[in-house]
C-alpha cells in the first residue's frame, strides 16, 4: 500500500470544521438550531430524543463541552423513563468483552473504564472528558456497546481485501460529495486513489455502528456517541439506520465548533446546500488551536 493511502486509512475520524482560531467571542457560541436553520433550545432536543428510537450525537473528539452535552442528553432520556443502550464509536468490537466485564462488576467505576479499554493507548483523547457519558449511563444502569470495527478489519477493507456485507448503497451524487468532503477534511493532501478506499472504510464503519445500535437497542433504542462525520443524515449512521431500521425513528444531533469570522448559520452550509446534515445543531467554542493540517502533513511525510 502506498504511504499516503496507509496514512489516510489510519485516521479514525474526519477533521471536521477545524480551524486555527478559538473564536470564543463568536455570537453563535452556545446557540442551538435545527438543521434547516431555525433557532431552537436544548429542551427541544431533549423532547425529540425522548421519543426517538435511535439518537446519534456527534462530537469533535477533543471537545469536553461536546461530551458534557452528550451526557446531558443521555441523562435527560433516562429521566424521562427511557433505557437506551449507549454505543461508542471509540470502542471496537474486539473490546466488547472488556466492556461487558466492566459492567458485570458489582459497583463499576467510570473512572477506571478508560484504562480497561486502553482508551488513550489507542489514540483517543483523555478519558476524563468522556467520563461524564459513562457516568450518565452507569447512573441509570444502561447497557453499553462497542460500535466500531476492529482496526485489522478496517485496514483489510481499505486494502480491498474484505468487503462488508449488508451495506446500504450510496447514490453516485452522495459518493461524489463524500469524496469531496474527505478530501477537504484531510486538507487536500490525499492522492486521488486514496479516496475510494476511504469511502469504503467510511461506509463499513457507519454500517457497523448502525448494526450495533440496532442489536444493542432492541429493548429501548440506542444512543450513538461518535464523531460528527458519522452522525450526518446524508451519508452517516442516521442514513444507514433509516434504510435498515424502517419504521423506527432516528434523531441526529450535530455539534460544530465555530470558526473565526463565520458568525452566521449560513456560513456553515456547504456550497449549494440550504441545511446542515443534522436534525439539530449546537455551536460551541473550539477545544484547541492545533494545526491539524500540519499534523497530517507530518504523518504523511510531507511536512
Amino acid at each position: 500500500m502506498r504511504p499516503a493511502v496507509a496514512a489516510a486509512l489510519a485516521l479514525t475520524s474526519f477533521l471536521a470544521f477545524a480551524s486555527a482560531a478559538p473564536a470564543a467571542d463568536n455570537p453563535l457560541v452556545g446557540t442551538i438550531w435545527t438543521g434547516a436553520g431555525e433557532t431552537a433550545r436544548f429542551a427541544d432536543i431533549e423532547a425529540a430524543a425522548e421519543k426517538a428510537d435511535f439518537v446519534t450525537v456527534g462530537e469533535i473528539h477533543t471537545n469536553a463541552e461536546h461530551h458534557a452535552n452528550q451526557a446531558r442528553l443521555v441523562a435527560a432520556m433516562t429521566e424521562a423513563g427511557r433505557e437506551p443502550a449507549v454505543v461508542f464509536e471509540m470502542v471496537p468490537r474486539g473490546l466488547q468483552g472488556a466492556l461487558d466485564a466492566f459492567l458485570a462488576q458489582e459497583t463499576p467505576d467510570a473512572a477506571t473504564l478508560g484504562e480497561r479499554l486502553d482508551w488513550e493507548k489507542r489514540g483517543w483523547p483523555d478519558w476524563a472528558i468522556y467520563r461524564p457519558v459513562a457516568e450518565a449511563a452507569l447512573a441509570a444502569g444502561l447497557p453499553m456497546a462497542a460500535g466500531d470495527l476492529d482496526r485489522d478489519t478496517i485496514r483489510a477493507i481499505g486494502r480491498g481485501e474484505q468487503v462488508p456485507q449488508g451495506g446500504v448503497a450510496y447514490s453516485d451524487e452522495t459518493r461524489e460529495k463524500l469524496g469531496e468532503e474527505i478530501m477537504v477534511a484531510h486538507c487536500n493532501l490525499m492522492p486521488e486513489q486514496a479516496i475510494a478506499p476511504m469511502i469504503a472504510v467510511q461506509q463499513a464503519r457507519d454500517l457497523a455502528m448502525a448494526d450495533a445500535m440496532i442489536d444493542a437497542g432492541k429493548a429501548d433504542g440506542a444512543v450513538l456517541i461518535a464523531g460528527g462525520g458519522h452522525t450526518r443524515t446524508d451519508w452517516g449512521v442516521p442514513f444507514v439506520l433509516r434504510a435498515k431500521a424502517t419504521g423506527r425513528s432516528v434523531l441526529s444531533v450535530g455539534q460544530i465548533e465555530v470558526t473565526e469570522g463565520d458568525t452566521d448559520f449560513a456560513d456553515y452550509l456547504e456550497e449549494g446546500d440550504t441545511a446542515l446534515p443534522y436534525d439539530y445543531v449546537l455551536f460551541t467554542t473550539q477545544s484547541d488551536d492545533t494545526d491539524h493540517c500540519a499534523e497530517l502533513e507530518k504523518q504523511m511525510g510531507k511536512g
